[in-house]
């Protein structure tokens, strides 16, 4: 059953991604906005990209080196229908690794489908329309344990796995404020989450030098954010979310040079 269902899934991303032979090109086709009037746009060209973050963790005032979390993008285009975006991001969980990869709307990021590897489960997501339908996989000494998931959505949703990349791509302003949805399996499936704008400063980055960013409030359920975007280049260059029922928090901040 679980072998079945990766070998569907292999073949659901392949049809996504634009492997199958008979998939024609499509020029400029937009997609569904998450959002009616809100228009996100990832400028990404078919060549991978890769943007690297050292993570630290902050316990009791003391900070720690946490390795990296590296995120690779490239557009796909070379099929029918919206252009899609393909996002890859491997992170340090403990000894092992956490893989995900989203597949979103180029021109609008709402998401498509979901893959996401875990040391203790592996997780796949199709969001068709008004829903979420999938697997999670519990890795168990015994065998996986299969659970098949639909949950409701009640319409066009972000990937909470790239929700840095919304949040760098919204109209960011003074007084700027939000509710956005996000899919969240462990909260059943729709997340309405806030984001606001703090304050507009100058900061400086360890590797970057002196950037002029937004800094901005994301409510996170469960691990609150706070994001540096890069008011020109509308990249993230830090986020920190506060773990406050485990006593820590967690940062990642760019390290990987801007273009230009």
């Amino acid at each position: 059953m679980v072998q079945n269902a990766r070998i569907s899934r292999r073949l659901t991303l392949a049809m996504l991604l634009g492997f199958a032979p008979a998939l024609a090109y499509a020029q400029g086709v937009e997609g569904t906005p998450v959002v009616p009037g809100l228009s996100i746009y990832i400028n990404q060209s078919p060549k991978p990209d890769t943007v690297v973050f050292q993570r630290t963790i902050t316990r009791n005032g003391q900070d720690s080196s946490a390795g990296v979390r590296t995120v690779v993008s490239r557009a796909v285009v070379d099929r029918p229908g919206a252009h899609l975006v393909e996002i890859e991001q491997r992170f340090p969980a403990g000894t092992s690794m956490i893989v995900d990869t989203a597949i979103d709307e180029l021109h609008t990021l709402r998401a498509v489908a979901n893959a996401s590897h875990q040391p203790t489960r592996t997780m796949r997501f199709d969001f068709d329309g008004n829903t979420a339908q999938g697997t999670v996989a519990l890795k168990r000494v015994s065998g996986d344990s299969v659970l098949q998931v639909k949950q409701d959505l009640g319409g066009p949703i972000f990937d909470s796995n790239v929700i840095d990349l919304v949040v760098a791509e919204l109209p960011l302003a003074p007084g700027y404020s939000a509710n956005l949805p996000f899919f969240v399996y462990e909260r059943g499936g729709r997340v309405m989450t806030p984001v606001k704008v703090r304050e507009r400063a100058s900061i400086p980055f360890g590797k970057l030098g002196q950037r002029d960013v937004w800094i901005v409030d994301v409510g996170v359920p469960g691990a609150p954010a706070t994001m540096w975007i890069d008011a020109q280049a509308h990249t993230l260059l830090r986020v920190r979310f506060d773990i406050t029922a485990r006593g820590f928090s967690l940062t990642d901040e760019r390290i990987t040079p801007l273009p230009g």
